[in-house]
């Protein structure tokens, strides 16, 4: 997030706003093609983790990565599994470079901005995406063996890189094809570095003699609901820059993508704490099932504490935030913008820890499901307000989405996960009180408008704050989660948890 405040400015003056818009849309659709492979990525973690975790135990030592290097161990499971996903992104990259011509005209830039730099630009990007998919493989492993030290150190670099690296190509271009190459540079880093560590941990990935023949069936039914995950929630998420860029210039699309990509940095929050939570939630859900509802009540209270000071902080000084990093005119055409997208990640992150306790009960395909049947009625809302109402329109279906995802899944919950009622219903009630004190203020707009807001959150942050305070929930989280020292990782967590629990439910 700090090397986007200090690098977007700088992008913008540097190459305009119709090439940044390009940009954010080509950096949308690395993001999205990222996430084609099959699911295989969050299978790789869970498959590899479990074989890792049969052999903890009298004579096995799942520590060492070394010891599980064989056709029996992680590099039997491993190794063809991340060749699979090298090759899905070979083909996935050729498409894109085959399909380059038609989607640079799918641009609308009016100058200084050619078809073709737009044709070459997309053709850098295509190779990004084997790379990406080859990491996220590697990464896999790393996960199984946790790892996650390193992992962060890459991932923070890669991310840095992503927005740094831009800025050392300017005194010399000012064209996009530059700029790309120089976030692939900063790919093909991080694809070095997973590469190190995973080699490291298990050298006989280097070997593919000695990866066996290895059945791949439970690695391909387990990442079956997964892959659907991983195809309709990006894009659920990224459907709104392509949709905007139909619609208004790619100038414009910039006024929209700009907040997205600073709100969506806050993310990081809800997801590291469904980290945490979710070995947790999996390992006490047979024997203990009213453990759910204490992390439910911890998590869940604890988000809300935290986006609805977020949220607060928005509406006192987003608009004069936006102002000092990017200048009247921007913050003029994306104050609104900012308020309504804040709404959406409010309800976003507040439906982490349900999620979270949806896939530790084994339950990936109910997820899955939701999204399918959201997709279609989210396209065509999304296309009906950015068609009529542009930028903002769009904010208003994203935020909209969210708040109905949320509501869905506190209840379905307690369907899933018997014990979460009440606490379910508590925190719908309270994210729902919060999310209309938000509405309100915005549709009456002003200070008068802020009041409000401000007023209702106010309301709703003491009696969090009270609940957290009353009940101490977190307390009680916290002595399982440190006595959990060096555990055997069993399931697959990725944003929202993906996860493949109790592979012997329906």
């Amino acid at each position: 997030m700090l090397a986007a405040l200090l690098s977007i400015p700088w992008l913008i003056a540097a190459v305009g706003m119709e090439r940044f818009g390009a940009l954010t849309l080509i950096w949308a659709l690395l993001g999205y093609l990222g996430v084609l492979d099959l699911g295989l990525g969050r299978s790789l973690v869970q498959v590899v983790a479990e074989r890792i975790g049969h052999q903890d135990g009298p004579g096995g030592d799942a520590g060492d990565g070394r010891a599980h290097g064989t056709a029996h161990g992680t590099a039997g499971i491993a190794g063809p599994a991340i060749a699979l996903m090298a090759g899905i992104g070979l083909v996935t990259g050729g498409a894109v470079a085959l399909g380059a011509g038609l989607l640079a005209d799918r641009f609308q830039l009016d100058t200084g901005t050619s078809p073709e730099e737009i044709r070459l630009s997309l053709l850098v990007a295509a190779a990004i995406v084997p790379i990406a998919l080859l990491s996220a493989g590697l990464r896999g492993v790393l996960e199984a063996h946790q790892r996650f030290r390193p992992i962060s150190l890459v991932r923070m670099t890669v991310g840095v890189l992503n927005y740094l690296s831009p800025l050392f190509v300017l005194p010399f271009s000012h064209s996009l094809v530059p700029v790309i190459a120089a976030i692939a540079v900063g790919r093909f880093a991080g694809l070095v570095g997973y590469g190190v560590l995973a080699v490291r941990l298990v050298p006989d990935l280097l070997h593919p003699g000695r990866w066996g023949r290895p059945s791949l069936r439970g690695l391909f039914t387990m990442s079956a609901w997964m892959m659907l995950n991983n195809l309709v929630g990006p894009a659920m998420l990224y459907a709104d820059r392509f949709i905007l860029l139909s619609l208004v210039p790619a100038a414009m699309v910039a006024f929209y993508t700009t907040p997205f990509e600073l709100l969506s940095r806050l993310m990081v929050i809800p997801g590291a704490l469904s980290l945490a939570l979710f070995p947790l939630a999996s390992s006490l859900f047979r024997r203990d099932p009213p453990a759910l509802g204490r992390i439910l009540d911890a998590g869940g209270h604890l988000t809300l504490a935290v986006f609805l000071a977020m949220q607060a902080a928005t509406i006192v000084g987003g608009e004069t935030a936006l102002e000092l990093w990017l200048g009247p005119a921007f913050a003029a055409n994306s104050a609104a913008v900012l308020s309504i997208l804040m709404l959406g990640v409010f309800f976003n992150a507040t439906a982490y820890v349900p999620n979270t306790l949806i896939q530790s009960v084994g339950r990936v395909d109910v997820t899955a499901r939701l999204q399918l049947v959201e997709l279609p009625v989210y396209l065509g809302v999304l296309w009906l307000l950015a068609e009529r109402y542009g930028a903002v329109g769009a904010a208003a279906a994203w935020s909209l989405r969210t708040a109905v995802d949320c509501g869905l899944l506190l209840v379905l919950l307690p369907r899933l996960a018997p014990g979460t009622g009440m606490v379910a219903l508590t925190i719908g009630l309270r994210a729902l009180l919060a999310g209309a004190a938000g509405l309100a203020g915005l549709l009456v707009g002003g200070p008068v408008g802020a009041a409000i807001s401000l007023t209702g959150l106010v309301a709703v942050g003491l009696g969090v704050a009270g609940r957290l305070l009353r009940t101490r929930s977190w307390e009680r989280l916290a002595g399982p989660l440190r006595k959990r020292r060096a555990p055997p990782i069993d399931r697959a967590i990725d944003g929202r948890a993906i996860d493949g629990a109790a592979a012997d439910r329906p």
